[in-house]
């Protein structure tokens, strides 16, 4: 059961504001938001054309992972990047997956001139949309029948030599289970009315005259989400220089579930997130065995189907587990400096630079004085290089109009 959250504390604690400034700059903008609802809509109307080869067959369209949880984040470490996902479940019976997803590439590439012709990709079990700012991965899938809500088979396949295999899966009930056992506990208001000011001030700096309206469905995050968010950017700038996969973001989200709801404040819960993670992994590791996680609510449907590979690409992300906790637990005692070296080296330069100068300005005086509770008196108040950058970060749903539930 999840903590009531005391606003006078989740939000007015030195690093609480810091992380809580740089999981807003780090998220979607209302302007990404409402570019990727249109393109989400669109793609929707685009496959059921009169002219579309999948005319007919479209049941239901919905999203799926980050999408579907709220929790999605840029996907760059230096750009503002976004990777997005979304189901399509269909009518594919005595179908080959290779069928499947060939058709659908066809139906999406369309013909040369098309909208999007050439920026189509084939993939093992989705077709991708590149954009200039995003890209949207769409799942293909069939309902498996007397099954709980929306539980399917996915469709998998690389090598031309065969016509690939089905994959049990249930984004949609994930998300479902995700969102009940994350409940915002009092933070997801005080956490929405930080990211409206944000994204107000931005439009004041851009001689914006037009109102920023407020909306919930947009902004609203639970502690636990913004936590996650917070750790898949601090994955993503560990790997950003490595090769191969990362760990997924889907096997991230089910255990900052499993962990969450124990915590009052934004730094209490990713430390303490950090922690359960680390251990969850150490379990296995120390045993000679790699990670296994299941979705809770469809236990064929494996998370780390396709990572770790082998032990060595778990001990990387068991050592990088232990690095950012010691680096959590010395925020505590540094000083200013310190500070955002620390921050930088977890979260990257670009998003934290803005937090940052912001963070200083509030508490710059207080924490030379010696009056702040996590930051002792002492070091450089003046940061360099805390130029001001970011992008606001709402919340958003994708559920549209007749695609809902059709």
């Amino acid at each position: 059961m999840n903590r009531p959250i005391d606003p006078a504390t989740a939000f007015n604690e030195p690093l609480d504001v810091l992380l809580v400034d740089i999981a807003i700059r780090i998220q979607l903008s209302r302007t990404a938001h409402d570019k990727a609802v249109q393109r989400y809509e669109t793609i929707a109307e685009r496959l059921d054309r009169d002219a579309s080869p999948l005319v007919g067959r479209i049941e239901c369209f919905y999203p799926q992972g980050s999408m579907a949880i709220g929790a999605a984040i840029a996907s760059g470490v230096t750009q503002d990047e976004y990777d997005l996902d979304v189901v399509l479940e269909g009518k594919w019976q005595g179908w080959a997956p290779q069928e499947v997803l060939d058709l659908l590439f066809k139906a999406l590439n369309g013909e040369p001139g098309s909208r999007y012709h050439g920026k189509v990709r084939r993939r093992t079990r989705c077709v991708t949309i590149k954009y200039e700012d995003m890209h949207i991965d769409v799942t293909p899938a069939e309902r498996r029948p007397a099954t709980p809500e929306r539980e399917s088979n996915i469709f998998h396949h690389r090598h031309p030599q065969n016509l690939g295999q089905r994959i049990v899966a249930n984004p949609y009930g994930f998300a479902e289970r995700f969102k009940q056992v994350t409940p915002d506990a009092g933070f997801a208001e005080q956490y929405a009315e930080k990211a409206h000011r944000y994204e107000a001030s931005l439009l004041m700096k851009a001689a914006e005259t037009a109102p920023v309206p407020p909306s919930e469905s947009v902004f609203l995050k639970s502690l636990a989400v913004v936590a996650l968010q917070l750790l898949k950017r601090w994955r993503n700038v560990q790997y950003h220089r490595r090769t191969g996969r990362k760990p997924p973001s889907i096997m991230m989200s089910k255990l900052v579930a499993d962990a969450a709801g124990r915590t009052s404040t934004l730094f209490e819960e990713l430390l303490h997130q950090a922690r359960e993670m680390l251990a969850f992994f150490d379990r296995s590791h120390q045993a000679g065995q790699r990670v296994h996680v299941e979705n809770p609510v469809c236990p064929r449907d494996v998370l780390t189907d396709r990572w770790p590979a082998d032990l060595g690409d778990q001990a990387v992300f068991v050592e990088d587990l232990r690095r950012l906790i010691q680096r959590l637990e010395q925020l505590r005692k540094c000083d200013l400096g310190e500070v955002r070296q620390i921050i930088v080296e977890l979260f990257g330069e670009g998003p934290t630079t803005d937090a940052v100068e912001a963070f200083v300005q509030r508490f710059g005086h207080e924490i030379e004085q010696g009056k702040s509770q996590h930051l002792r008196k002492g070091g450089r108040v003046a940061l360099p290089g805390a130029a001001a950058t970011g992008i606001a970060t709402p919340k958003h749903k994708f559920f549209g109009g007749k695609w809902r539930d059709r």
